[in-house]
Parts: structure tokens; C-alpha cells; sequence
């Protein structure tokens, strides 16, 4: 399916001569071409053999209205590009009236249209006082490859209205007099649960194996399959509280035995599963199998994807997450790993939901470690690398925070030149995963 250019697009025809090719330098300038395919210009940019070639076509269009929105969409085709998201670019520039930037980024949203044409688009918000736009059609680093670009249209749209989110985190004592038996344990969780409720959230995130969290058992004894007595438990109070819940347990499955997080829905339905995927070396020697996969999961008011505490200490899992379209990170961990939390929301530009047990370790004077009782090991994180809350033994057991998953997070000079862009777009696209290997 094409892109369906109407009269509201604002931008030129490809057959126009306001867009023109641009090289930052010519002996790295790649070949340029327009070409009249079934009554449509096209416009053509390739490398020949030059892994070096760099260019654009451009164009730069006047009497934007300020306080409007706009969805730009750019389909394209390559031939012989190994790495898309390296080589292809579409990017916007916001100036006001003088010339001067205002804000600048990439168009990092990707489908795939039914004719097998890969789509960038994205809904933009103009800074405040912009005039006039820019929009390059880029193609880079790629030796012996192509890109045709088919169509491109930006087009005024309904303002995007605020996403609020009520996210809430969990702190559950691991010392309690609740830790004497399994059955204390459930009722623990469930209080907890019932105590999050009151705070009308919209995703509830529990910590790591709080159900085994009991002495003289082993792992193979404490795992429940997921239609045992405790998941039911947990998913009927989700049911009753309205809200989604982040559950970690040990899974049984057949003879395995699994580190999961369970995403269960508002009506207490188990919607998402995600099976850890970097064990310690204890957990392996239990005899826990690892997951393979990062998946992410659709809610009805954005896209989570689950880690499980080891695993936060490895950038590629967060990092795949994001790649796959993940707004938020719920990490259910037994450790503290604060700075690492702090990092993955920063490199991700997703908002980070963390339900500790322990905090940091420190020396008690004895020579003896312990886990330092002023710690708050749960908290949540906006994707500026803000701790928005925490939580920990002294404190009570949830932590509701309300977050605008449209908010932009914007910084001067970050990549794209002496103008305002945003970490999570650039960081995303800005990546060499072609060197990665």
C-alpha cells in the first residue's frame, strides 16, 4: 500500500526541483538520480563501490504552523544494504523564522507496507516557534548498495493527546515473619497487591521469586506451572485490583525449571512471558535452563518488555527490548544493580520499573558483607536516567508514580548539531550494529 498523498501533504513532489542532492564532501559524494517510473519520480541514491559515499536529497519547505502536528511518512526500497537502520536515514530539522534550529532528529518508527516497501514515519510535535522544516532523505556507509525512495509526506494531524501511565513498584521485606512458610509467602504477595491497588495503577511490578523466598526448600520443590494454585491466585487479584502485574516465580515446565516473569492483564488473563536469559552461575548449577528470546508485550496504554535481574547487567537485553518497541522496563530483581538501572533507562530512552529485595552490600565493621539496611533497592526511573521514587525496608510497600508516555526529553547538542535532539531516537538509530559481529 502506497502512501496516500493528499492535498494536505505540505511537501513537494519528488518531479519539483526544490528537492535537491546534498554531499557533505565530493569525493565521498554517492551517485544521485531521478527516474520516471509509471507516471511516479522516484528518487535514487547509490554507492557504486564506495563504502564511504554519504548524501541526501532535501528540501526545505516554508509556513509551518506552530502548535500543529504533523505524521511524515517515507517509504523506500534497497538493494544489496546489509544494515537499514545504518544506512538509511530520514531526518527532520525545525527552524524558526530566521533560519535558527530548533529541533532536529531521526524518523525511527518502521512498518512494512503490503507491497514489501519499508515505511519510516512518526508523529511530530514542532518546537515552539517554528517556521519552516527541513527534510533529508539520507543514505550512507553502505558499499555497493541503493536506496529508492518512492514517496514522502508530512501532513498536518490531531495533536497527540498525553499517555498517563500509573506505574507502581513493590518493596516486600525478604525478612518478615511472612518468610516461615510457602502459604505466608502467597499471602504476602496478595496484601502487597491489594495495598498497590489502592493507588488505581495501571501496571503493578512485584520482584524476583518472592513466593520461594523461604528457608529448606529446594528449587525443584518451590516452581509451580502456570496454571497451579499460586499463579491462579496472583492473576484473580490483578482481576480485582484492574490492573496489569509483573509476577516472577520459578516455572515448571515438564521437566524444566525456569527463571519467568509473567505479564497478567487487567482481567487476570497471563498475556506475556519472558524466561530469564542470563544466569548466575548459582541459579545454572540448580539446574534452571535459560530463555532464549526478549520479547515485548502490547497493553492498552503502551508496549513493556520484562528483565530479570541478572540480566540487567548485560546492555544487549535492554537494548533489544527497545529495538522491538518498548516504552517501558519492568526489572523483578533479588540484587541491586542502581547504576546499570540508571544506564538502561538513559541508553533506551525507556522508563525503567525496578521491584528490588536487597540493597547494596557494605562491610558491617566486621569484615562481614551484609546488604546495607538504608538501601532502597525499588524504584522507577524516567528514560533521562531520573529516579522519579524509591522504595525500601522502611518505607511503605508500594510506590505509585504517574508518568506521559508522549513526554519528549530533549537535549542541546546531543548529535545532531547546535539544536535540541532526543537520546532515545539518536541512540537508536546512531548505532553500528554492522561492526557488532
Amino acid at each position: 500500500m502506497k502512501v496516500n498523498v493528499q492535498d494536505n501533504n505540505i511537501l513537494p513532489p519528488f518531479s519539483s526541483g526544490i528537492w535537491q542532492s546534498w554531499t557533505p564532501r565530493l569525493e565521498i559524494a554517492p551517485i544521485f538520480d531521478k527516474r520516471l517510473e509509471c507516471n511516479e519520480t522516484l528518487l535514487i541514491i547509490s554507492s557504486e563501490d564506495s563504502f564511504q559515499a554519504y548524501g541526501a536529497w532535501y528540501c526545505e519547505i516554508h509556513g509551518v504552523l506552530d502548535g500543529t502536528s504533523y505524521e511524515i511518512m517515507a517509504d523506500y526500497e534497497t538493494k544489496q544494504v546489509d544494515y537499514e537502520s545504518v544506512s538509511v536515514n530520514v531526518i527532520v530539522t525545525w527552524m524558526d523564522q530566521s533560519g535558527k534550529w530548533l529541533g532536529r532528529g531521526y524518523i525511527d518508527t518502521y512498518e512494512i507496507t503490503e507491497d514489501g516497501l519499508t515505511r519510516l514515519k512518526k508523529r511530530l510535535d514542532p518546537p515552539t516557534g517554528s517556521r519552516s522544516v527541513k527534510i533529508e532523505l539520507e543514505f550512507r556507509w553502505s558499499q555497493g548498495g541503493s536506496v529508492t525512495f518512492r514517496q514522502v509526506s508530512l501532513r498536518p494531524v490531531e495533536a497527540a493527546r498525553s499517555r498517563k501511565v500509573k506505574l507502581v513498584t513493590t518493596y516486600v521485606n525478604p525478612n518478615g515473619d511472612h518468610r516461615s512458610d510457602l502459604s505466608a509467602n502467597l499471602q504476602e504477595l496478595l496484601n502487597t497487591l491489594e495495598l498497590a491497588g489502592h493507588e488505581q495503577p495501571d501496571l503493578v511490578c512485584l520482584s524476583e521469586t518472592l513466593y520461594d523466598r523461604s528457608s529448606g526448600y529446594s528449587v525443584e520443590e518451590i516452581a509451580q506451572t502456570l496454571n497451579g494454585e499460586v499463579v491462579k491466585a496472583i492473576c484473580q487479584k490483578a482481576k480485582e485490583i484492574q490492573a496489569y502485574v509483573v509476577f516472577n516465580l520459578y516455572e515448571k515446565d515438564g521437566f524444566c525449571l525456569y527463571n519467568t516473569s509473567l505479564l497478567i492483564d487487567r482481567s487476570g488473563e497471563i498475556v506475556g512471558l519472558y524466561r530469564k536469559v542470563h544466569l548466575p552461575l548459582f541459579e545454572a548449577q540448580d539446574g534452571i535452563t535459560p530463555g532464549s528470546d526478549y520479547p515485548v508485550f502490547a497493553t492498552d496504554f503502551g508496549i513493556i518488555g520484562l528483565l530479570i535481574c541478572w540480566d540487567q547487567s548485560f546492555v544487549e537485553s535492554a537494548r533489544c527490548l527497545r529495538m522491538k518497541g518498548a516504552e517501558i522496563l519492568c526489572i523483578s530483581t533479588a540484587g541491586e544493580s542502581k547504576i546499570q538501572q540508571i544506564a538502561r533507562a538513559v541508553d533506551n530512552g525507556m522508563y525503567v520499573v525496578v521491584a528490588g529485595i536487597n540493597g547494596d552490600m557494605v562491610d558491617d565493621g566486621s569484615g562481614k558483607w551484609v546488604c546495607n539496611p538504608r538501601s532502597k533497592p525499588s524504584r522507577i526511573i524516567n528514560p533521562n536516567g531520573d529516579i522519579l521514587g524509591e522504595i525500601g525496608p522502611d518505607d511503605s510497600k508500594v510506590l505509585g508514580v504517574e508518568i506521559n508516555l508522549n513526554a519528549k526529553f530533549m537535549e542541546y547538542w546531543m548529535s545532531v548539531g547546535p539544536t535540541f535532539g532526543e537520546k532515545r531516537s539518536l541512540f537508536a538509530r546512531e548505532r553500528r550494529p554492522d561492526t557488532y559481529s
